[in-house]
């Protein structure tokens, strides 16, 4: 009895005690440190890559997520090798969480669809932090590109967000992406006016400005016969930022219009006028104008009247008697 008591002892002493469902403590000491180690090694790791990232596409979302995905691939990793470890079947385990990712998924189809849609956009880069950009007719200047939304604060200081989901089937006009961009002014002079030297004056009067540049040089265009005026269109690049193209707007019109009443030249207006040609009329280029003439209808000889068929109205009801 005494030799069986010492067998128990030193088997006791060789094989540690037993932990829950029949595993060691060692076991579940070493899942545990492979859970944690993976922790540590997933942080460590998402932050190089965020890093790395960051330098190549600059600071935004981009870095951020990459990092992220990284960082969890590492843990999910970690995890599995430590259920295994414990002797957990892994095919069920993962045929569950199939399922259940699957109905998470459904679930937070917009959140996901704004998430990869962010990603999309970071990796076409459409824009960057600090452009101009017009999306679906909004304009603003873009802040950053979150996990959901596209942040733009607009001119009046409204802070706008976009869904990334929209964003990547927008229309986007990116107007910061060149250092200079065109804008066109339209300005309409009256029909009696010298149009060769209504466009030099123009001309002479926008090259002249700061801010408009002078290479491409500007131009002036005719371009429609408008209701009350001819209609010149002037073309000029300027910076490409919104408030350059507003100052720019304000120095051509101020400039052109004081260069067209230095000159006599009208700017022309909606109004109507009653002309009728004289024998001294003449064309805006000196030559004498042409009479035009044409007649109106029934202006050559007027129809005949017509007889008075009409005959008068009687009465409905009796006769009335003959008289003697």
């Amino acid at each position: 009895m005494h030799r069986l008591e010492t067998l128990v002892a030193l088997a006791a002493a060789d094989d540690p005690a037993p932990g829950i469902d029949g595993l060691g403590a060692s076991t579940w000491a070493l899942a545990g440190g492979i859970v944690l180690g993976g922790i540590v090694l997933a942080a460590a790791i998402g932050r190089i890559v965020r890093r790395i990232v960051s330098g190549i596409e600059g600071e935004g979302f981009a870095g951020l997520v990459v990092g992220r995905i990284v960082a969890y691939a590492i843990f999910i990793v970690s995890l599995i090798y430590a259920l295994s470890v414990l002797d957990v079947r892994i095919v069920p385990l993962i045929g569950a969480l199939g399922v259940g990712g699957i109905v998470l998924a459904l679930a937070l189809q917009g959140v996901v669809e704004n998430l990869v849609s962010g990603v999309v956009l970071h990796s076409r880069r459409p824009f960057t932090a600090g452009d101009t950009v017009e999306i679906e007719g909004t304009l603003g200047v873009v802040l950053d590109i979150d996990a959901r939304t596209t942040v733009l604060r607009s001119h009046d200081g409204i802070v706008v967000r976009i869904p990334n989901s929209t964003v990547v089937g927008a229309h986007i006009s990116t107007l910061t992406r060149d250092p200079v961009r065109r804008s066109q002014i339209v300005v309409g002079v009256a029909y009696d006016t010298d149009l060769d030297r209504a466009h030099d004056v123009i001309v002479d009067a926008v090259s002249n400005l700061d801010r408009v540049r002078t290479s491409p040089a500007p131009t002036a265009l005719l371009t429609a016969f408008g209701t009350s005026s001819i209609d010149f269109t002037i073309y000029v690049w300027h910076g490409s930022d919104i408030p350059s193209e507003l100052a720019t707007r304000h120095d051509v019109i101020l400039a052109v219009h004081r260069a067209l009443a230095a000159s006599g030249i009208t700017i022309a207006f909606p109004q109507v006028v009653l002309w009728r040609p004289t024998d001294d009329a003449r064309a805006p280029y000196g030559e004498i104008a042409p009479h035009v003439r044409a007649s109106l209808p029934l202006q050559e000889g007027r129809r005949p009247q017509r007889e008075d068929r009409s005959r008068p109205l009687r009465r409905r009801g009796k006769p009335p008697p003959p008289t003697d």
